[in-house]
């Protein structure tokens, strides 16, 4: 989760501190939403890691998804977020 965290502040340009704690913000739930799918997280453990109740977790994906199907935009970071995952576990 540490790697998606770098990625997500990389793409925010923001410090994780300043949004990891807004509801509805694109950074923490694409960090949420790509620990459950890329990293193989439960929603116990994501939500341990930044401190919310897994059915709080689960909303917040749900969430994400839903502007993901709508916003090109956000589509492309989540992309972009996937590739430079991609890039670090080619570097390991």
């Amino acid at each position: 989760f540490a790697e998606i965290v770098r990625v997500v502040t990389t793409l925010q340009k923001r410090p994780w501190d300043e949004f990891a704690n807004r509801r509805g913000d694109w950074g923490r739930d694409l960090a949420l939403l790509l620990g459950r799918t890329r990293g193989g997280l439960t929603l116990r453990e994501l939500g341990q890691e930044i401190g919310m109740k897994p059915h709080a977790v689960s909303k917040a994906i749900m969430r994400l998804a839903e502007r993901l199907a709508k916003d090109a935009r956000l589509q492309r970071v989540k992309l972009r977020a996937l590739r430079m995952l991609e890039g670090s576990e080619h570097e390991l």
